[in-house]
């Protein structure tokens, strides 16, 4: 009896891993829970997060999902993981896309935080060409190298008759 017990416990624990080890695919609560998190009138669709909306494993690798797994979404049906990430992006006005509207707020206003709008593109945020910590110049200092500049060009041009 004693063996034969050890053996089912055995067979589960096998059955178990098995299981654990089985790759993840979609979670099919997921995009009913970010309509309910964030207020949505739609429910977002797979390829928010599914490349081409393939929902196998390992497919989830949209700006957007790795913003969200980079915030703590887990798979599993892990609603709560959702609410948090979404949270996270939000708190965050993260931007995968980076077209400049945060993703929260795409998903709001019904637009895709994976696609920048066509002909977007957007402002490099690396090397000599960074722009993005830079203050704005002011349109009066332009008009006052504006106005020096043909000073000197008059100055210039009276000097030579």
């Amino acid at each position: 009896m004693m063996r034969i017990l050890s053996t089912a416990r055995a067979g589960g624990l096998a059955a178990g891993i098995l299981l654990a080890a089985l790759p993840a695919h979609a979670s099919p609560g997921y995009p009913a829970e970010i309509r309910a998190h964030l207020g949505l009138d739609y429910t977002p669709g797979c390829d928010l997060c599914h490349a081409g909306g393939d929902t196998d494993a390992g497919t989830a690798t949209t700006p957007f999902a790795l913003s969200m797994e980079a915030r703590g979404l887990v798979g599993g049906g892990n609603l709560t993981s959702v609410d948090n990430a979404l949270d996270v992006l939000a708190a965050e006005q993260t931007d995968s896309d980076h077209d400049g509207t945060p993703d929260v707020d795409e998903l709001k206003a019904g637009t895709d935080p994976n696609t920048p709008p066509s002909g977007f593109i957007p402002q490099p945020t690396y090397g000599c060409f960074d722009i993005s910590a830079q203050a704005p110049a002011a349109p009066l200092s332009l008009l006052w190298l504006a106005v020096l500049a043909f000073a000197a060009l008059v100055t210039r041009t009276g000097q030579r008759r």
